[in-house]
């Protein structure tokens, strides 16, 4: 093989090694990378009047006598009432943008 060829080939080689490896730890970070923001920008999942209701209701079994829109602690709600079969009254807000329990009130 004569010298220009033989360079030609070696930095061929070195090209391809340098390649190959960027190419794997570029391929292994965005899908580190992709999933985090996915999860993080994810839309939360918003909840009907009726999955709080039946959500307050294995919380408090009972006797739903009213469920409504209202805000708490500044976020949109559902809130649900309930004649407890404990003999009390609740009142349950779940946000309505995430379904995550805001309050729980017996009296």
């Amino acid at each position: 093989m004569n010298k220009p060829a033989a360079y030609c080939s070696a930095a061929l080689l070195i090209l391809a090694a340098a390649f190959s490896g960027s190419t794997l730890a570029a391929d292994s970070k965005p899908a580190a990378a992709a999933a985090a923001p996915a999860a993080a920008a994810a839309p939360a999942h918003e909840i009907t009047k009726e999955q709080a209701v039946e959500m307050a209701l294995k919380a408090h079994p009972g006797e739903v006598t009213k469920a409504y829109q209202d805000s708490k602690k500044g976020k949109q709600t559902w809130e649900v009432k309930i004649n407890g079969t404990d003999g009390k009254k609740w009142e349950v807000h779940y946000e309505i943008k995430t379904g995550a329990l805001v309050s729980e009130e017996s009296k």
